[in-house]
């Protein structure tokens, strides 16, 4: 190896970190060095290569700032949907009102609510005849005028009647209509609450089926955000959640077994102290990490990839020591792992990839 001798030039300091770098990847020894876990490198040519390290820290109680979704629980929510399709007339409510239960919502107007109306007024026509027909078979029975066989039937039919009338008026509540012939639905309020979404206009035309309008409880809140697997595995239900900025409290209450579509893991945090939280917003939570034995702390960029693996490089007397590691956790300061480490250990936690192109290990 040629001798190189260090300016105070910034230009020449970084001329000479390069051949530094290059005299290491045509160095037979640094290959051994790496294939064996040592990278052999004095004190000056880490300086040269801009090399700094940072101490092991036992990993502690920790916290993560993640955004989440402040959302109503499922149980706490009603979607109101239009019954048939047809013609939207009126629009008694907007996103924020407040309304009671049985408050009505909007007027629509449909063809199918014309239609069960008309059937269920023809049921009650039915029945009142069927009535009628049993008084008077009733009355020439008791006088033995027929025979009673006739007073069974009317019976039978007044019976079946009743039954058809019944049926009719259970289709038109669930139509949300009235026994009026005039075809108007009126949606209502199934829950006392908030209408969050409103979807209907006066004069839109809309299918059977079709969400109108949303109501939420006030009551339970819940905080939902997305974490990467390895700051879940960290989490388990009970963990403290807090938002300082709305002076806001919570536990974490579920984690999900499966990733989501963003190769995330959903959170589910039950509020205990809502503070200012307002259903449909967006907030900056605060997760706290319980502390694990046999997981230490290092800077992010200190854990880099060699041999296909995750390592850190360990300060050695003769240059460093390449200890895999398994990673534990990702903060936003710190990645937390597990591995042959001792307190009072210093890693490099600058210049890794030039220690890394000195020992052959070129990729990043």
């Amino acid at each position: 190896m040629f001798p190189i001798r260090f300016s105070r030039t910034p230009l020449v300091r970084v001329v000479a970190a390069s051949l530094i770098g290059l005299a290491f990847v045509g160095s037979p020894v640094a290959a051994h060095a790496a294939t064996s876990g040592l990278i052999t490198m004095s004190l000056d040519q880490q300086t040269a290569l801009g090399v700094r390290l940072a101490p092991v820290q036992a990993a502690t109680a920790a916290q993560i700032d993640l955004p989440a979704r402040v959302t109503v629980p499922p149980s706490q929510q009603a979607v109101v949907s239009a019954p048939a399709a047809g013609l939207v007339t009126r629009l008694l409510a907007n996103p924020g009102d407040s309304v009671q239960r049985g408050q009505p919502l909007a007027e629509l107007s449909s063809p199918q609510i014309a239609q069960l109306q008309r059937e269920r007024s023809e049921a009650s026509s039915r029945l009142e005849l069927a009535q009628r027909q049993l008084q008077r078979d009733t009355t020439l029975v008791n006088e033995g005028i027929v025979p009673s066989a006739r007073l069974d039937a009317a019976r039978a039919q007044s019976r079946e009647a009743q039954a058809m009338l019944a049926e009719r008026d259970l289709a038109l509540k669930l139509a949300a209509g009235g026994t009026a012939l005039n075809g108007v639905a009126v949606l209502r309020a199934p829950i006392a609450g908030v209408v969050t979404e409103a979807t209907a206009l006066p004069g839109q035309r809309v299918d059977v089926a079709a969400p109108l309008f949303r109501i939420a409880q006030q009551g339970q809140l819940w905080l939902e955000l997305d974490a990467s697997p390895q700051q879940a595995a960290t989490l388990q239900p009970g963990a403290a959640v807090d938002v300082p900025a709305l002076q806001a409290r919570g536990v974490v209450q579920a984690k999900a077994s499966a990733l989501n579509a963003g190769q995330s893991v959903l959170i589910r945090v039950r509020v205990t102290q809502p503070g200012s939280l307002q259903a449909g917003g967006v907030v900056q939570a605060r997760l706290s990490l319980p502390a694990q034995a046999g997981v230490w702390r290092v800077p992010p960029a200190a854990v880099t990839q060699i041999g296909g693996r995750d390592a850190v490089l360990v300060a050695a007397q003769e240059g460093f020591r390449i200890v895999p590691v398994t990673v534990a956790g990702r903060l936003n300061d710190a990645v937390m792992v597990s591995g042959p480490l001792k307190a009072g250990d210093k890693v490099a936690a600058t210049g890794v990839v030039a220690i890394k192109a000195a020992a052959g290990e070129v990729a990043p």
